[in-house]
């Protein structure tokens, strides 16, 4: 019963925060950083159990792959450096591995039950490699680090 409730609140946040979004931007920006505790939360809760952990170790992968994907594209195409076309898959690859580099790597598998120390390690490598590109498609954003530090240089 205790996993429901998580469950159930943190898409009582997303809610309230939708709710905000138009009236109060810094009250949703909060309330949204309090849906993702949650379900963090939960997520990691469900590590315990085998078939939950799979499929979250499932996602993990995807995301990966995904993401990678994207740089092979990239790589495939050969935009010009600098150009709109690599900063744009520059930037879809960098979105994507944030989230595994900044949610996702949250997680810990207390139970020794899936392979997410393991990928990880490769979603570290992989977002080292995405930010050689974002710089050099000249992107403008905050760059964070695979641990979510800010790349001042």
């Amino acid at each position: 019963m205790c996993s429901r409730i998580v469950m159930e609140d943190w898409k009582l946040l997303i809610d309230q925060a939708m709710q905000v979004e138009t009236s109060n931007t810094i009250e949703a920006h909060k309330i949204y950083g309090n849906a993702v505790r949650s379900a963090l939360a939960q997520t990691q809760m469900l590590l315990g159990d085998l078939e939950a952990a799979q499929v979250i170790e499932a996602l993990y992968g995807a995301l990966v792959a995904y993401s990678q994907q994207v740089m092979l594209r990239m790589k495939a195409e050969d935009p010009e450096v600098g150009g709109v076309d690599h900063a744009f898959r520059a930037g879809q690859a960098y979105g994507v591995s944030c989230v595994l580099n900044h949610l996702i790597d949250q997680l810990t598998d207390v139970a020794g039950i899936t392979a997410l120390g393991a990928l990880d390690d490769f979603s570290d490598t992989l977002h080292d490699e995405i930010i050689i590109q974002g710089r050099a498609a000249g992107l403008t954003v905050e760059l964070l680090d695979a641990k979510g530090e800010i790349l001042f240089e």
